[in-house]
């Protein structure tokens, strides 16, 4: 009988193909995060523009380095630095004055913009330099008389108080304010601008190249001086990252089943309840009584056994002691002479069986289940016709042959009588 399924095979293969498309999403996220990896100047990002080498470094080196998203100034240790790297032109002056309040912040001027790279997640391309105006603007927040100017090199950094010598390729971004005191400066400008306020200090780094990625190579040493000069000896190291439109990851572990990638395994678990809710709508009301799992009485019993010996593949082995019980049976009732082989009584069963035109060879049974039980598997000979002919032959050797095809009652009577041992 064809088996009823509650799905087609053709819902099932589309169930199957989405569950392993979004499990195979899920390990690729998990394994190399989000595609949309920061790529511009944040502490989050490895390309060339970023700083999350510069991050990395100062935690090498033993300081608490925090990449916040959210509510920065609260993170603040009270001899920590803010470093609010390069704004983006869309954080509004308000945000960047309520920064600017911190004890002691480096606020790093934009020069660079690049383009994600589509070969090299987390990469740009190229890099391409940004008008002085952008510099400016951010700027003038903190100090309205900042002007901007870049030189192709600058000869002597005088005064130097880092102690450390920049290394700028190309055009050297500089700031000019009457109100900025030098820190590394020139006769062009100042790389290093401080700003005090009572007890806060800002310093404004006019060229980013000395902090970002691709800076690193010569300028580690300059960039960990300088951030180390601005901070106390016990103070932590805080990235705002909200100046780059990275908000706060939701701290309800409710909100994050909703947020790439989690959401992927949300939508795994959602479409694994649906299959459940459809697989059991249609089973509401009375349950259904279970089968019972092994029947009780002798017929169970018997049954019970005879599952246990096919399941250990012990029916030959059964059959040849059915058999050559049947036979040692047969030889008490017939008063078979005593001391006899088991050969030699066979053989004078035989000539009884002959003598009493029986029509079933013991011998030849018993031969072919001791050759079942010694292959260990089945044979030409099915084990139930074995127990059907052994029987038979002790039938007719017993209460003699019957010549009508029909089964004589008296015997079958009898038999049951007996306790189910023919006689």
């Amino acid at each position: 009988m064809k088996s009823l399924s509650l799905f087609s095979p053709r819902v099932l293969a589309a169930w199957l193909t989405l569950a392993i498309l979004l499990f195979a999403a899920t390990l690729y996220f998990m394994f190399f995060g989000s595609p949309n990896t920061p790529v511009g100047p944040s502490a989050f990002s490895r390309s060339a523009i970023g700083y999350a080498g510069i991050a990395d470094v100062l935690h090498r080196l033993g300081a608490r380095v925090v990449k916040s998203r959210s509510a920065s100034l609260g993170k603040l240790d009270p001899d920590g630095v803010l470093i609010v790297a390069e704004p983006l032109p869309s954080t509004s002056p308000e945000q960047l004055r309520s920064l600017f309040t911190a004890a002691r912040v480096l606020l790093v001027l934009p020069k660079w913009t690049g383009n994600p790279s589509e070969q090299t997640p987390g990469w740009i391309d190229d890099a391409t330099l940004l008008v002085e105006d952008a510099a400016r603007r951010e700027a003038r927040v903190a100090v309205p008389d900042a002007d901007i100017v870049r030189v192709p090199s600058v000869a002597n950094w005088s005064p130097n108080e880092i102690g450390s010598v920049p290394k700028v390729a190309g055009s050297i971004q500089l700031i000019k304010s009457n109100r900025l005191r030098p820190v590394v400066g020139s006769a062009e400008g100042m790389l290093v601008g401080e700003l005090r306020v009572n007890q806060r200090r800002l310093w404004i780094l006019a060229d980013p190249d000395v902090m970002q990625n691709h800076g690193l190579p010569g300028n580690a040493t300059f960039a960990t001086a300088l951030i180390s000069r601005l901070r106390g000896s016990a103070g932590n190291i805080v990235f705002d990252e909200t100046v780059h439109g990275l908000a706060e990851q939701p701290s309800s572990p409710f909100w994050m089943l909703f947020e790439f990638p989690f959401v992927l395994a949300t939508v795994q678990g959602a479409l694994a309840i649906a299959f459940l809710l459809w697989a059991t709508m249609g089973r509401f009301g009375v349950p259904l009584t279970p089968p019972v799992a092994m029947a009780s009485g002798k017929a169970g019993l018997i049954e019970n056994t005879a599952k246990l010996f096919e399941l250990a593949r012990h029916q030959p082995v059964i059959i040849k002691r059915y058999v050559y019980a049947i036979i040692r049976d047969v030889a008490r009732q017939l008063h078979a002479p005593s001391g006899m082989s088991d050969a030699a009584l066979v053989d004078w069963l035989r000539r009884t069986g002959q003598a009493r035109a029986v029509e079933v060879d013991c011998g030849s049974v018993l031969s072919t289940a001791s050759e079942l039980a010694s292959s260990g598997h089945g044979g030409a000979t099915p084990p139930s016709a074995l127990a059907r002919d052994i029987f038979r032959w002790k039938r007719e050797i017993i209460d003699g042959v019957s010549r009508d095809p029909r089964p004589h009652r008296s015997n079958s009577k009898r038999s049951t009588q007996s306790g189910g041992r023919p006689r």
